[in-house]
């Protein structure tokens, strides 16, 4: 007995000590998710808002922002390794498996990772891009839940009313 509750204890302990070591942790399996902050000026516009479950690609879940930018999809999805292990991870662009992206993350995880976001593609981590659940609006659209709301900041506030009021359009 005081053994199997030492490893009721460990299982306890370690998704803490994952957290507190930086490990990345996924979105999930949402079916619409919310991209909010990213401080790049040209990459922040265009990956910023709602997506929604769109497809799958090499297994996991691909997502397509809900409006277009300057006539593009923005879609974000996973590549596997097929192209070799620096291919491999999450992307932001305008079609799966393209050329051009906007933002990348390495991780394996099945689904796309909250935080960590390398924008570009090939400049460092932005601390301040993260991903969290959308809730979908009756009659169209999706809503940040309130928790999440009080983290955006008056900017991304606005942005956030301005593409809803968009939908609802």
């Amino acid at each position: 007995q005081q053994q199997q509750a030492q490893q009721q204890a460990q299982q306890q302990t370690q998704p803490q000590a994952a957290a507190a070591a930086g490990a990345v942790e996924g979105i999930g399996q949402e079916r619409h998710i919310m991209v909010q902050g990213c401080s790049h000026q040209t990459v922040g516009p265009i990956v910023r808002g709602t997506y929604t479950l769109a497809a799958e690609n090499h297994g996991c879940p691909a997502y397509k922002k809900d409006t277009q930018v300057n006539n593009l999809d923005v879609m974000l999805y996973f590549w596997d390794e097929r192209d070799g292990p620096s291919f491999c991870g999450w992307w932001f662009g305008p079609k799966i498996g393209g050329d051009q992206v906007w933002a990348y993350h390495p991780t394996k995880l099945p689904t796309p990772p909250k935080s960590g976001w390398k924008v570009p593609y090939d400049g460092p981590a932005d601390p301040t891009l993260i991903l969290a659940k959308a809730l979908p609006q009756a009659g169209g659209g999706v809503v940040v839940p309130a928790a999440q709301q009080q983290q955006l900041t008056a900017q991304q506030q606005h942005m956030l009313m301005m593409q809803q009021q968009q939908q609802q359009q």
